[in-house]
């Protein structure tokens, strides 16, 4: 990480108080217990204003190191090399074909590197205890719904952590309700999937992700697969868990949900990493050809 000499203030706060967490190009400077009050920065290094949230842990919720994938000839991904610290909203995008699909997948291990390491929360993922890591760390919330039809979205919601996390039932329930209410779906517990609109499975696919109560939450083009007129709806779940402390990792088309909720916006093309910034440097003065040439085919 590049050190760069800044001035700051630092105001020391009550527990109840907000404090203020600033996204740097630079990194992510985190200071438990204390408020961003003043940033003047002595060279010049861009920053954005996140938003108020608590700042709780300076810990790396997943770290990326030389990972490749092969499928037989084909080389997707090509020395990737990523942080994404606790917390933090990542969104990579990129065009069709680029690796962004096989590197979230890679990231829980449902495809095997070639080679490389991933770690999350400070432990490497293995084909050994790839399980248990997603069990303990780690929810996806896939392209297609994948809710099992013959369950109600209550049961669907339930399963996961009955049968691999070992919560007793009536607890399982009353989180999986809650999570329903946090989507806008209590009223469609007891549905089936086949009664509800794609927008309304994809809002329940992010229920059961929330469910497990897992700090890291995996977004594989949540949208990609629904009309047009769900899209927004999906979104507007998606923006509201920005505000929480999970730390997010999403790939996606949608231009207008990475600019209000990214902390940091990956380009990917060729199975390489292109280009990464805030959404203001991203959008507004991308560096890369690469780079500018997809944005001004995308953006309007």
């Amino acid at each position: 990480m590049q050190n760069i000499k800044f001035e700051l203030t630092l105001k020391k706060k009550g527990d109840g108080a907000e404090r203020q967490l600033l996204s740097l190009r630079c990194g992510l400077f985190l200071i438990p217990g204390f408020y961003f009050q003043d940033f003047i920065f002595k060279k010049g290094c861009t920053f954005r204003h996140t938003g108020w949230q608590t700042v709780r842990n300076m810990a790396d919720m997943v770290k990326v190191e030389h990972l490749k994938k092969n499928f037989g000839d084909l080389e997707v991904l090509k020395d990737i090399n990523l942080t994404v610290a606790e917390g933090e909203k990542l969104v990579i995008i990129g065009p069709s074909g680029s690796g962004k699909s096989t590197f979230i997948r890679c990231i829980n291990h449902l495809e095997e590197p070639t080679s490389g390491t991933i770690s999350i929360a400070g432990t490497p993922v293995t084909k050994k205890n790839r399980l248990e890591m997603a069990k303990k760390y780690s929810s996806m919330v896939f392209q297609q719904f994948n809710l099992y039809p013959h369950l109600t979205v209550l049961e669907n919601l339930t399963l996961a952590p009955v049968k691999l996390q070992h919560v007793p039932k009536d607890k399982a329930r009353e989180t999986a309700l809650k999570c329903l209410d946090r989507v806008g779906l209590k009223a469609k517990a007891g549905n089936y999937p086949a009664q509800l609109s794609g927008g309304q499975q994809q809002r329940v696919a992010i229920a059961r992700a929330l469910c497990t109560n897992q700090p890291l939450i995996l977004f594989d083009e949540p949208t990609s697969a629904l009309d047009p007129e769900m899209v927004q709806e999906v979104l507007n779940v998606m923006i509201e868990l920005a505000h929480e402390n999970i730390t997010m990792i999403c790939v996606t088309h949608e231009m207008g949900f990475a600019r209000q909720v990214a902390d940091r916006v990956i380009f990917m093309d060729g199975g390489y990493i292109i280009e990464e910034g805030t959404p203001e440097h991203f959008f507004t003065a991308p560096e890369h050809d690469r780079t500018k040439a997809f944005l001004s085919k995308i953006l309007h």
